[in-house]
């Protein structure tokens, strides 16, 4: 008997599943939860329409009030992906927000994670548009996440390999950068060395000293009281559903 209810809870919560990620119809853009604008969203979806497009790949930003009860973020929007965005000739992406929970969280077909990897190009996007999301900026966050889709697959057709941030650091640059900042430094305190006339070198230390100016006839030290601050922890940004057929990752915002 108790076989037979865990078969058909597990039938009703896929049920549930499939039913709710089929109503966000295969549009760009599926706003459930009315994060946005009727003109934001239409701008948006242009602007989707383009890099896809482009790159021959379909995207998609899904926003919901709040999951399936017991479905994680990452298979809700795994499953997202295969019902609404599947296809793209170079890969599909989707980009899954539950607002009742605070959960993001990308998923990526085998093509696309061949050119948005799983860690420096997930970590990547997130970078760009994760605070504006934290901070209420919805559409704002949603351009700038659509903006860095079209930059990785921009590079990787470019560059023949996925995008890394860690590509963009110039040796070169870094050493300038320093010099000129050791050079600016220097200047600046030789200028206000300069500037100290009333200060002359003595021979010895206690020429510094005014004598009679200081009586201390008792030395005492008195413990008042420790200040303790906490902050609170932020939570990790990896609540993956990786799998075989799935790239991505994601977590709280």
């Amino acid at each position: 008997m108790k076989k037979v209810l865990t078969a058909l809870q597990g039938a009703c919560l896929l049920v549930l599943l499939l039913c709710q990620s089929l109503a966000m119809a295969a549009t760009p853009v599926s706003d459930q939860a009315g994060l946005l604008s009727d003109s934001q969203r239409e701008a948006l979806v242009a602007k989707i329409k383009q890099v896809e497009t482009a790159h021959k790949v379909k995207i998609g930003i899904c926003t919901l009030q709040n999951l399936p009860q017991g479905v994680p973020v990452g298979k809700f929007a795994n499953n997202v992906l295969d019902k609404n965005y599947a296809g793209g000739e170079n890969g599909s992406i989707v980009l899954v927000i539950a607002m009742g929970s605070r959960d993001w969280y990308i998923s990526t077909d085998n093509n696309m994670r061949a050119r948005i990897t799983d860690e420096q190009g997930i970590n990547g996007l997130k970078g760009l548009f994760l605070e504006d999301l934290s901070d209420g900026k919805y559409n704002t966050s949603f351009n700038a996440f659509v903006a860095g889709v079209d930059k990785y697959l921009t590079y990787y057709e470019q560059e023949g390999k996925p995008y890394d941030p860690a590509d963009e650091f110039n040796m070169l640059a870094a050493i300038l950068a320093a010099a000129v900042a050791a050079v600016g430094g220097f200047c600046f305190a030789y200028y206000l060395i300069c500037g100290m006339s009333n200060v002359a070198p003595a021979l010895e230390a206690s020429a510094y000293l005014k004598k009679d100016t200081v009586d201390i006839s008792q030395r005492q030290d008195r413990y008042l009281y420790t200040t303790v601050t906490r902050r609170k922890k932020s939570k990790s940004s990896d609540s993956s559903s990786r799998d075989s057929s799935h790239g991505g990752g994601g977590g709280k915002f």
